[in-house]
């Protein structure tokens, strides 16, 4: 009977839902795309119910019952705090194969036909404006999380391709 009560309560979507905390500001959109309709602002630092994921989005609840999706990137998962070993831990075992709070995301990379064939599109980095943080913000952000400056090189610009002649046979 035990067994038949317990997997009930991990078939609950709330038993599934995972905390989660908003890293920055985030628009809470109605689906999981860049340009769907924003139902919400949610300012960082806000805790969220994570109830499912697609993609690189996430859909959240609030604890004013609001909900919708943001991106996962913006979404730091777990309580926040050490040893949380309570049903959401038991029930991250069956979502992630693991009772770890750690989360990856995949995006696919393009080919280099894809690369060679790519064009400006203004409006679509139009899009990115919102995302920008001036250089005072970047620098708290870069201090808070203990990140040092480092001076990379250029990649070396690659050597042109020899041509090959096609000669008569």
């Amino acid at each position: 009977m035990r067994h038949f009560i317990f997997l009930g309560l991990l078939a609950s979507p709330l038993a599934l839902a995972e905390p989660g905390t908003l890293l920055r500001d985030s628009s809470l959109l109605a689906k999981p795309a860049a340009s769907a309709t924003v139902v919400s602002q949610l300012p960082a630092q806000s805790s969220v119910d994570i109830t499912a994921r697609q993609g690189a989005w996430a859909n959240v609840k609030t604890p004013d019952g609001k909900s919708g999706w943001v991106r996962v990137l913006n979404v730091r998962t777990g309580s926040g705090q050490r040893g949380d070993a309570g049903i959401g831990a038991v029930a991250s075992v069956f979502k992630t194969g693991s009772s770890g709070n750690t989360v990856s995301t995949g995006v696919k990379g393009l080919s280099a036909e894809e690369l060679a064939a790519a064009t400006p599109n203004p409006a679509e980095a139009a899009k990115l404006e919102p995302l920008m943080v001036d250089d005072t913000r970047a620098r708290q952000f870069a201090t808070q999380g203990k990140l040092a400056a480092q001076t990379l090189e250029f990649l070396p610009t690659p050597e042109p391709e020899p041509t090959k002649k096609k000669g008569r046979k």
